[in-house]
């Protein structure tokens, strides 16, 4: 737990010192769990200690659409919260067993009468997690906002892109449909088209592009 982006530059002992002033809890999930419903009153940020989840919301057909996939070392919540927003716009479900880190947000902004510098350094380190963030939804409304499916694709893809060549794709073809906001039977015929054509290489979830 002490090994996350949260903590960074602050030592093992003071981190220990700084969760028994702030007060945080940890938490288990199983698989296919809700950690988030939409309409939930929410006053903490999380932190993905282990596993993975994903943030989603209805589109206005009642679809689901898949804004973000949370990894170990991703935070969520922060854009509720920072926000004043009372309610959960979105849902957080778990994709496989989960640990998840839960900070009070009042007590972390807040910093305490010693005013610690580990404190003021995670308050450093939330900012940049959050930005990191922030960049990710950029890309992703640059994704979405392509005009065809292999637009979509091609951009979704050169965001994964490894200059060693092939490069792995942390989504499942539904999981991918749901972020490119398409079916499932679309996205994999426009894949095997593109594969045809010599544009792409992939193998399930390992993909190269070839142009």
């Amino acid at each position: 737990m002490l090994k996350i982006d949260l903590f960074e530059g602050i030592e093992d002992k003071s981190v220990l010192e700084l969760l028994k002033c702030i007060g945080i809890k940890t938490k288990t999930f199983k698989k296919n769990t809700t950690i988030l419903h939409i309409g939930d009153k929410i006053n903490y940020l999380g932190v993905m200690l282990e596993g993975s989840a994903v943030i989603s919301k209805p589109d206005i057909d009642s679809n689901e659409v898949i804004l973000e996939k949370l990894k170990t070392n991703d935070i969520f919540g922060h854009n509720i919260v920072c926000c004043d927003i009372n309610k959960s716009p979105v849902r957080i479900y778990t994709l496989t067993g989960c640990e998840i880190l839960f900070l009070p947000y009042e007590k972390i902004v807040t910093p305490c009468e010693k005013l610690c510098p580990y404190h003021l350094r995670m308050i450093k380190n939330i900012m940049k997690m959050i930005s990191k963030r922030n960049i990710l939804l950029s890309d992703k409304i640059d994704i979405i906002g392509q005009k065809t499916i292999r637009e979509k694709i091609l951009t979704f893809l050169e965001s994964y892109k490894s200059s060693q060549g092939a490069f792995y794709v942390p989504y499942s073809r539904e999981e991918m449909a749901r972020f490119l906001c398409t079916d499932r039977s679309a996205l994999s015929r426009e894949l095997s088209r593109m594969q045809s054509e010599g544009i792409i290489k992939f193998k399930k979830n390992c993909f190269e592009l070839l142009k």
